[in-house]
């Protein structure tokens, strides 16, 4: 019926396994959970293991990193369900019927997007607020709104698909750092007439970053689409079809010379304590027009 794959990397999963270990037991569905570790700290390993011992959970550690898409596609194969639910290791389930809620709707689409939330206050930590203010403000969407482009507004997060499918169509194991190996698995998705459907079934993202790994971390995400973005110009995201627009109609350069006088005021905004979600637009467009120079 349904295996759900996790992949693990410097993250405590059991509460999230247990959570839903306990849902499919409730519904008595044939299921299987598989937590393949890719490369953790020890501390994290340590904490895992005691999954290993337990009926339905297959926890298994690589003997490599292998990379956010290498990892996903190694659950894929060693599933043996009809149907395989994707979730991040640091997801947090809150909704006492969140397999049921995928269950009932297997016949929407040929992919189910189920969505992503955060928590609704904001972390204590300051230098976690970046992170939470650009989650809550473009990833946190509902059904509703990720219905007007299903495939941009898909992650891997938190999906479901069928073990069939997911043969024909696995990720690109060339992205092997953080960063939009999602859309361009939706983009190739949607070039082969494949369907997304999208539900309100969140997961919470419980891994905010501190403002500086997320930026780096969001550095190195731009460099892939970059990179994509080389490769096939019509690819298309919010910060493609920005920087589109500015080379259309030759406001490049204009850009970049305004960013440039206001370069640090913006890296100060960005590292604060109320940091601008427009100014961090702006951060990133520089950054993805920066990448593209170099050869």
């Amino acid at each position: 019926m349904l295996s759900i794959l996790i992949p693990i990397y410097n993250q405590d999963v059991r509460p999230l396994v247990y959570t839903l270990s306990k849902q499919c037991n409730k519904l008595r569905i044939n299921h299987q959970i598989l937590c393949f570790d890719d490369g953790s700290e020890q501390k994290y390993k340590e904490m895992n293991h005691e999954l290993a011992f337990k009926i339905d959970i297959n926890y298994t550690e690589m003997t490599e990193n292998l990379g956010r898409s290498r990892i996903r596609n190694w659950l894929g194969k060693a599933a043996y369900f009809k149907y395989l639910l994707f979730l991040d290791g640091d997801s947090i389930v809150k909704s006492k019927d969140f397999i049921k809620n995928y269950l009932d709707n297997l016949d929407q689409a040929q992919i189910i997007y189920g969505g992503r939330t955060y928590g609704p206050n904001k972390p204590k930590a300051k230098k976690k607020i970046l992170h939470w203010k650009y989650g809550t403000k473009r990833e946190a969407l509902p059904a509703r709104k990720r219905k007007r482009d299903p495939w941009l507004n898909f992650q891997s997060n938190n999906f479901l698909i069928t073990e069939e499918l997911f043969t024909q169509f696995s990720f690109d194991e060339s992205f092997s750092s953080y960063g939009y190996e999602d859309l361009h698995y939706a983009g190739l998705l949607k070039k082969s007439g494949i369907s997304i459907g999208h539900i309100d079934n969140p997961v919470i993202h419980g891994g905010l970053e501190v403002n500086t790994v997320f930026l780096n971390k969001t550095e190195n995400a731009i460099e892939n689409l970059a990179n994509i973005y080389k490769q096939d110009a019509t690819f298309a995201t919010r910060l493609t079809r920005s920087y589109t627009f500015l080379s259309k109609y030759g406001l490049l350069k204009s850009f970049e010379r305004v960013y440039r006088k206001i370069e640090e005021k913006i890296h100060n905004n960005l590292l604060s304590q109320n940091p601008s979600i427009s100014l961090f637009n702006l951060w990133k467009l520089h950054i993805f027009s920066k990448k593209l120079e170099k050869e």
